[in-house]
């Protein structure tokens, strides 16, 4: 017979020690120094910027920074692909194993949302009035709202991402209002996530577990965790996957009549359709181009910090084709394709110099881009430099 305690008590402790023996490589010495620098400094100057603003729009700012933290509200089930054949049968045994799965996902994203919350900390204490407790009670109950919608449309509805736009718009209107104190207007949002907790939950009643879509849920954060250690040391257990990009067709056809070297032609398109790397370019270049934005000092530092972000977790992009059958029938030696991948990086990291370059120009001016610009291009050309002499220690 089945037991969901202590079969999520086997699941969890398999799962800290698959991370844990993964964190060894992940966060070693030199990362970690790496780390505590680039924090230390970030938030020195971070505060320095935040005491020398007059205005800003915290409301705004916060209310969506807050509101894309407690959106993402998943649960982490643990699941394997048998259990979706032996546990179909017995799903009604199971709750006590969803349940605790539920407990560890509400305490993981609400860590996740304090985190974002203590970062605007300052912004806060300087440009709101909104007690601590209200804006920490608000971040809770938000959390847990999301992640039980979330868990009836993945485990049982079906997942829709206008739903998520809708639950994100929700989200950024109840803090918009709480940080304006216009308590009678949170109402509003209040009432309609009232509304949309009763209808998933009637509306999952009537349907069993999506084990697919459980599984697919579960492969996909997997894969996300194997992604970044793959940057630092092989993961057995990688497995890629290919997007279609339809709105980048015409620079596939460009790419193709550029005659590139294979390697570099190869690295280019496995940057833009496999797995998460143009994604992951995207997102790390649109966080920094918004403190850029917005920070009167400092700036610097944050594309620093970004664009080191970019650069470690893209190294994976290397590895991503080794051990590819088909590899092996060109007559390329490995030394040109260390040189492809390294060519591509660069074009990347120029590239977000760039886009950090002009926002910094259209917020701060001239000397800020300049500065801007060459911190990330240095920034990538060390990580280069280091890369080579590794290789070439090797």
């Amino acid at each position: 017979m089945i037991d969901g305690q202590q079969l999520w008590k086997k699941r969890m402790i398999a799962h800290l020690a698959e991370v844990r023996r993964y964190g060894r490589y992940m966060f070693n010495d030199h990362l970690l120094l790496v780390l505590f620098i680039g924090i230390g400094a970030s938030a020195v100057f971070y505060k320095r910027a935040v005491d020398e603003l007059v205005s800003f729009p915290y409301a705004v700012v916060a209310s969506l920074l807050l509101a894309f933290a407690v959106t993402q509200g998943g649960v982490r089930t643990f699941v394997k692909e048998a259990d979706a054949v032996f546990f179909l049968p017995i799903e009604r045994r199971l709750r006590p194993y969803f349940w605790r799965a539920a407990i560890y996902s509400f305490f993981l994203h609400l860590y996740v949302s304090l985190i974002v919350f203590v970062v605007l900390l300052p912004l806060h204490f300087q440009f709101s009035s909104q007690p601590l407790f209200i804006v920490l009670l608000a971040i809770v109950l938000l959390t847990g709202w999301n992640m039980f919608v979330q868990w009836q449309e993945e485990a049982r509805i079906g997942r829709d991402h206008f739903h998520t736009f809708v639950r994100f718009l929700t989200n950024a209107t109840f803090f918009y209002f709480l940080f304006l104190q216009q308590y009678v207007w949170m109402f509003v949002p209040l009432l309609f996530m009232v509304i949309l907790a009763r209808y998933v939950e009637q509306k999952g009643r009537k349907s069993g577990l999506q084990w697919e879509q459980l599984l697919a849920d579960e492969r996909r954060r997997m894969q996300a965790f194997y992604r970044i250690a793959h940057a630092f040391v092989d993961v057995p257990h990688m497995k890629h996957t290919v997007k279609k990009r339809t709105s980048l067709r015409f620079l596939f056809r460009l790419l193709a009549r550029l005659h590139m070297r294979p390697y570099t032609y190869l690295y280019v398109r496995t940057f833009f359709r496999a797995g998460d790397y143009f994604g992951l370019f995207v997102r790390l270049t649109a966080i920094g181009s918004v403190f850029i934005f917005t920070l009167p000092r400092g700036v610097e530092w944050f594309a620093l910090l970004c664009s080191y972000a970019t650069a470690v977790q893209l190294l994976s992009l290397r590895l991503h084709h080794r051990g590819h059958p088909l590899l092996s029938l060109y007559p390329i030696s490995s030394v040109e394709a260390h040189r492809s991948f390294m060519s591509v990086l660069l074009t990347i990291g120029v590239n977000q110099a760039f886009i950090f370059g002009m926002v910094a120009y259209i917020a701060h001016g001239v000397f800020t881009m300049l500065s801007t610009f060459f911190i990330v291009f240095i920034c990538y050309g060390a990580i280069i430099v280091y890369m080579r002499k590794k290789r070439e220690a090797a």
